[in-house]
């Protein structure tokens, strides 16, 4: 088991990894492209509702392989609700205490653009104010809200 959760961490690493290094490239040349094309096509919006630390690297995984693909020109948002929500909590108030590596992994994903989407009901519910998000979170009315918005603009939905 650990054997396997350290190959994905590397395989994780990779990718990301190789999204850093496309990364460079469209970020020089973003604001000239969007000016002649507009907005990027390539949108897709992932469901997280679930607070499995292998799910949830699951997930910041298949982000970084979208972004990896599309040279870094997608948006992507990664809507947060139920359980899920946890990942956006900052550690005090976190009954999931993930490892530093997940956490990692959003701060990295958030600096290639990538939102990290929280949302407001399920926060009512667990008793998680604004201030106990980390600086990545977006607090949206609704997760499932957020979700048929995104799609009625445009984004593909994953659902795991």
């Amino acid at each position: 088991m650990a054997q396997s959760k350290n190959h994905s961490r590397r395989h994780f690493i990779g990718g990301l990894a190789a999204v850093a290094g496309v990364g460079a490239l469209a970020v020089s040349s973003q604001s000239s492209a969007e000016s002649m094309m507009g907005p990027t096509k390539n949108k897709v919006v992932f469901q997280l509702n679930k607070s499995d630390a292998a799910y949830v690297l699951d997930i910041l995984h298949s982000a970084a392989v979208v972004l990896g693909h599309y040279n870094s020109d997608a948006d992507i948002v990664i809507d947060c609700f139920g359980p899920g929500l946890w990942l956006l909590v900052k550690a005090p108030k976190n009954h999931q205490h993930y490892e530093k590596f997940i956490m990692e992994q959003v701060e990295s994903l958030h600096m290639y653009g990538v939102v990290f989407n929280a949302c407001e009901q399920t926060m009512k519910t667990i008793h998680i104010d604004k201030a106990d998000l980390i600086p990545q979170a977006t607090p949206v009315f609704s997760g499932a809200v957020d979700l048929i918005t995104l799609q009625q603009k445009g984004y593909a939905y994953i659902a795991w």
